[in-house]
């Protein structure tokens, strides 16, 4: 590693960086800048284990439409240069990334695609947001640059050095709910050798600003403005699951298997069943996680609701809790309900019927019966809910919910 300028080494021991980023920076991003990107609440949510996975999975989709451009990006940087020895040092990355530096045959790409695959995503199913498209045109308009220090700073302060940062909070997440090592190694790879690609272009830098502040002035700006591109990505993300009013994360679920059946399948239907083991089969602590997708969704229900989020495809199950004194809205749907009571006492209304329950009872809701929960004990009530709503969504869309308005009991 290069050893820092003395101008450089006096700035570092008056500042901080954020954690997990070397010090070195500081010189380079700005503190500001950071802060937006560390301090933004998708990677707060993710890094806290508070994200549910149709977060997570909101986040990758849209991170696949902006690194599937990566090698493009590296290559037209490579482009511009003029140095012999800052090509060869940009082809080490290039190296890396097509899976020829000690990773067999697999590149960073297929990888990513790997992860996606195991997580359940595929993005070629959903558009790129606009703020996901605006940053992967700044990021090639930079690189395409004819001038090289307008490439590589895009490519340095505003993408190699911030890796940490970003990658840690969804590292985190894929390990909260329960994934492996297949579908965590590329995070895991990109946190321990992004930083050393960064030092790399950090240098050649260093060398076409030396003695130049408004060249130097030039690549910061250049990066702030790529990590602001990032932010606002963070921000669209955050604000389209924020503002979904259907089941979290449902636009980013993929049919079973990727794959949608007709009637020209049939003669396909296999003798034996097979088993498809996934990957993550645990939802840890669903009612101590208070996420953002169970807050938007219990925000809709008006009353708490807390998602069980596991690969299900054909039965989902929620655990609902009201106060005392609280009741549910009237509502109805075309999917089947059992619930079990797990604590308090209350009824329900199903239909014209009413139905008392206590801690350990079962009740079932009819498809289409108008029905509202209602405890009416002196502690808070939970239930446990086991619907079909999946099914119905995986052949074809066809799950409803109607709600009714309050019920005058």
């Amino acid at each position: 590693m290069t050893l820092l300028m003395e101008t450089e080494a006096v700035t570092i021991l008056q500042s901080t960086a954020p954690a997990g980023m070397s010090l070195m920076w500081n010189n380079w991003l700005q503190e500001d800048a950071l802060q937006d990107l560390v301090q933004h609440p998708l990677l707060l949510a993710l890094g806290r284990n508070e994200a549910s996975l149709g977060v997570l999975k909101t986040l990758l989709v849209q991170h696949s439409h902006y690194s599937r451009n990566f090698t493009r990006y590296l290559c037209s940087l490579l482009g511009q240069l003029t140095e012999a020895s800052d090509i060869m040092a940009l082809l080490e990355n290039l190296r890396e990334e097509m899976g020829v530096d000690g990773m067999g045959d697999m590149t960073h790409a297929e990888m990513f695609q790997r992860t996606l695959r195991i997580v359940g995503v595929t993005p070629d199913e959903h558009a790129a947001l606009p703020a996901t498209t605006a940053m992967v045109q700044t990021m090639m308009g930079y690189c395409q640059s004819n001038d090289p220090l307008a490439g590589l700073a895009a490519m340095c302060l505003g993408a190699e050095a911030i890796v940490p940062l970003v990658y840690r909070p969804i590292l985190q997440a894929l390990q909260h709910f329960g994934y492996g090592k297949d579908a965590t190694e590329f995070f895991r790879l990109h946190i321990e050798e992004d930083e050393d690609h960064a030092i790399t272009m950090l240098n050649i830098l260093r060398r076409l600003t030396l003695d130049k502040p408004e060249r130097r002035e030039l690549a910061i700006q250049i990066g702030r403005e790529l990590i602001g591109k990032r932010v606002a990505m963070f921000d669209s993300i955050w604000n389209n699951v924020q503002n979904s009013s259907a089941t979290p994360a449902a636009s980013t679920l993929a049919p079973v298997n990727g794959t949608r059946f007709s009637s020209a399948d049939f003669g396909n239907v296999p003798a034996r069943l097979k088993v498809t083991m996934p990957e993550r089969l645990k939802h840890p602590m669903v009612m101590q996680t208070n996420n953002a997708a169970d807050q938007a969704f219990s925000s809709d229900r008006k009353h708490k609701v807390h998602i069980v989020d596991l690969p299900t495809n054909t039965i989902s199950m929620t655990i609902g809790r009201l106060d005392v004194a609280e009741s549910t809205r009237l509502h109805r749907h075309n999917y089947e309900t059992v619930m079990y009571i797990l604590a308090g006492s209350g009824y329900s209304v199903v239909g014209e019927r009413r139905v008392p329950w206590q801690a350990g009872d079962a009740v079932y809701i009819p498809v289409w019966a108008a029905h509202q929960h209602v405890n009416t004990g002196d502690v808070e009530c939970a239930y446990l809910a086991c619907e079909n709503a999946p099914l119905l969504q995986n052949l074809g869309g066809i799950a409803l919910r109607e709600e009714l308005g309050a019920l005058t009991t």
